[in-house]
Order: structure tokens, then sequence, then C-alpha cells
């Protein structure tokens, strides 16, 4: 088993977005003392409160530069709202600032924030967008010149500088909440994370059935793939200290996403625009309970809890890939630290 982290960098009310990314570049630098794989960050758009991270690259540069072997990447890049040579071009560059250590992540992002109506970005074509922009991403990476002639782009004889360092050339993940989303991913022969908070233990184990299905499916052997799993975190000396320290700030992000789903609907209401399907299908927004989310959504325990947990869900779905989602919401930056050196000493030499 691998673990990383994760982080959306929420900014909740009474912090300010230098301290928020002051914390997260401490805890970075922690995580490559610890032992962690590497650093995955999110990128959303149109949400100060719910997310710092709208140029995501240029945070993981501040990250690369005190951090000697972690490795760093964006989980996900929305490739509907850019232009994939663009994207090319950032990832690359983070490789060769950090010496070979960029991953990279692609996905539709998340469905109600804005970010398609600011870019003027189509909901209805994310899938087919993303499979035109993973392939020319790739193309910009290996080949000398850039041609490119599809539905959605069309790039003339460019020289796509710089290309990434690493030899062989970074792997790709693909992250969804939708079978239609793992169906692209199988057939594209991607590596997969999938999300345990939005999503019920059912669905997890149900998606990553269709994946391991479905890429044997389309011709590709599953020993040379990868499943991960989004796990938000919480650990403490005992169950009971972990839940209660951790809910404010756990149920803090479920509020604000919330919040952000309920004012995006109104707004597509009030402009009378269709909702798109994505928004439909996520389970992201939906009104849950503490409870709930320790059940299903979450590992909050001590530490044997959560070794127990990372293997049952590992068994079950095939997952060999955990991002440890620690400073989820407003948990606080000593909280999270404890959390992630808990882990580190008592979580990860057992698996």
């Amino acid at each position: 088993m691998k673990f990383s982290l994760f982080t959306e960098i929420q900014c909740p009310a009474g912090s300010s977005p230098e301290m928020r990314l002051n914390e997260f570049l401490d805890q970075a630098e922690l995580a490559d003392q610890l032992g962690f794989r590497g650093f995955w960050i999110a990128e959303i758009h149109c949400q100060p409160r719910f997310s710092l991270l709208s140029v995501p690259y240029v945070v993981l540069g501040a990250v690369a530069r005190r951090t000697g072997r972690l490795r760093l990447g964006v989980a996900v890049n929305t490739l509907p709202v850019h232009h994939p040579v663009q994207l090319a071009e950032q990832a690359a560059l983070l490789d060769v600032l950090s010496h070979g250590r960029m991953d990279f992540a692609a996905g539709g992002g998340h469905p109600h924030s804005r970010a398609y109506e600011c870019f003027g970005a189509d909901h209805k074509s994310t899938h087919d967008i993303m499979v035109e922009g993973l392939d020319i991403i790739r193309k910009a990476w290996s080949e000398e010149t850039l041609t490119y002639d599809g539905k959605y782009y069309q790039i003339p004889e460019v020289v796509v500088n710089p290309k990434p360092v690493q030899k062989p050339l970074p792997s790709f993940y693909m992250a969804t909440s939708s079978l239609e989303g793992v169906e692209i991913g199988a057939r594209l022969g991607i590596n997969m994370f999938l999300p345990i908070h939005t999503r019920t233990p059912e669905q997890v184990v149900e998606y990553a059935s269709a994946y391991w299905e479905r890429l044997e499916k389309h011709g590709h052997e599953r020993k040379d793939r990868e499943l991960g799993l989004l796990v938000p975190m919480h650990l403490a000396k005992t169950t009971a200290e972990a839940k209660a320290r951790s809910e404010a700030g756990i149920m803090s992000y479920f509020k604000t996403i919330a919040d952000m789903r309920t004012d995006y609907i109104h707004w597509l209401t009030l402009r009378g625009v269709e909702l798109p399907v994505r928004l439909g299908r996520s389970g992201a927004g939906q009104p849950v309970t503490y409870e709930t989310v320790c059940l299903q959504h979450a590992i909050v325990g001590d530490s044997q809890f959560a070794i127990e947990t990372l293997r049952d869900l590992g068994q079950k779905t095939g997952a060999t890939y955990f991002l440890i989602w620690m400073n989820i919401g407003a948990i606080p930056h000593g909280l999270v630290v404890e959390s992630m050196e808990q882990f580190a000493r008592e979580v990860m030499p057992n698996l």
C-alpha cells in the first residue's frame, strides 16, 4: 500500500489565506519528513471560502522548494476549463523544478463551483473533452513537435516546452464519482481515484469492481494499473477523542459544500439554466450527519481502527493507494500535525 496526502485548503471564517497556505506548506514539509509518498492538492475556482487553490501549480512550486522527496500533483486538473497545452507546460515545468517529482491527475472538477460558467466550458461534453485533452498532453510531453486535429482542439505545429524530466513519462490518474467516468478511465487504461466522502461504501465497491472488470474488457492488464481512494481521516489516542476533537472541523467542510451546492442551484435556476447532469449525480453537498460521516465517509478513530478500515477497503476494492485527507474543513493545524505524525508512526508501518 502507498500513502499520500490530499487537501483542498478550505479558508473558514476567522482564518486568512496567508495563514492557511503557510500551514499547508508546514504540513507538506512534515509529510516529506514522515515518509508520505506525495501530496495532492485540488484545483477549485470561484469559491474563496471553499478552497484557496485556484492556481495549484504556484502552490506546488513553493512546496517543491521546501521538500526533497515528496511527489507533487494536482488532483485534479480540471481539463474542461483549460487548454491542454497550457496544462502540459505547467505540469512539466513543475516536474523540472522538483527534479522529477510531478504526478498528473485529470477530472471534471467540482460540479457546482461556477468554474464551467466562468471559463465558458461545456458541462455536457466533459468526458469527451477530457479524452482529447489527455491525448494532447501525452503527445505534448513525448513528441518533439505537436500537431493535433480533433473535435475540440486544433493545434498547429508547435513545440511544447519544457518536457518532463521523468523517464518514463508520468502515469496518468483520473478521478471520478460516476460509473460513466469509470468507463472512460477503464477504456483509456488510466489509473483511477475514487472518493469515499461523496459516495456510499456500496458505491465505492461497485465503482471499483466496474473499473477492474472494464479494464480487462478493454484489453488492459490489471497488474499494470492502480486504484486509489480519497479518504478523509483524523486520528487520536482513542476513537472518542478523535471524534470529539474533529467533529466541528469536519462538519464545517460538509456544511460549506452543501451551502455552495444550494447557492449554485439557486443561481442557475434564477438564470433559467438547465441543471448540469453532473450536479445531479454528485453526492457532494447532500445533507449528512456526523454519525454518517464517521460510519461511511471518513476514518475517525484510533490507529488500530485506521489499520483495520484501510485493510478492509483495500480488500473490498483492490485499492493499493490511499490519498489521506487530514486537514479537511476547519480542523486546527496543530491537530492535523498530531494526526499526521500518529499515522506515520503507528499506521503506515503496519500496512
